[in-house]
């Protein structure tokens, strides 16, 4: 976890030589308004927290498995430090506006000295990939391969229960697109190494034999 928020801290810290945006740009591709996030980042880093910890827990809290439970939380926090680095990385290299960067630099709507926030400022060029999206995907599609693992033998009604995390992260991934704090790409992006995360390190637990009952 120290390792979690030290990268996460080093990301907020860091910033990418911006590259130049063109007028033509900033007008057509950054100049959506700028509106609150539907889901703060507060509630996020709730959900793939609390979510992942409460089903995690079960095998012990029913069974007294805590072999399984200790395996299972390494993998997972394997996982999400894994997303941690891939996503702050890219975002400080590729530096991508996010679709409200015009108002960030020009609150005013004017074109001219950029009058922004220093921090807005920053944090408006670090849009690819989302880091809510990775986050939610990599936590959450742990949560429904480990799901997965343990009703494989079940049926099928009861899987539809698996995927419910997952679908859990699609809403949190389109709400930053709704808010205007991501790109459609950058969601997308966010969700592939999120899920990429997720299934190598849950992978890896199932190859040890603590996965599937």
């Amino acid at each position: 976890m120290l390792l979690l928020l030290g990268i996460i801290a080093t990301h907020n810290a860091l910033q990418r030589q911006p590259h130049c945006i063109t007028p033509e740009e900033l007008i057509s591709d950054y100049k959506k308004p700028r509106r609150d996030s539907i889901i703060p980042p507060w509630v996020m880093i709730s959900i793939i927290i609390l979510v992942p910890v409460i089903i995690l827990s079960l095998p012990y809290l029913l069974l007294r498995n805590s072999v399984e439970t200790a395996q299972a939380f390494l993998a997972w926090t394997l996982a999400i430090l894994i997303n941690a680095l891939i996503t702050e990385v890219l975002k400080v290299l590729i530096s991508r506006p996010r679709p409200d960067f015009f108002y960030r630099c020009y609150p005013n709507g004017v074109i001219g000295i950029c009058a922004g926030r220093g921090k807005d400022i920053v944090d408006g060029r670090k849009s690819f990939p989302s880091g809510h999206s990775s986050f939610s995907f990599c936590s959450l599609g742990f949560i429904s391969l480990w799901l997965y693992g343990r009703f494989l033998r079940r049926r099928a009604h009861i899987l539809l229960l698996c995927a419910m995390p997952v679908c859990l992260a699609c809403f949190i991934g389109y709400s930053r697109c709704c808010d205007n704090h991501h790109h459609w790409e950058d969601v997308a992006a966010g969700a592939v190494i999120g899920l990429a995360s997720a299934y190598q390190c849950c992978m890896a637990y199932c190859s040890r034999g603590r996965l599937i009952l």
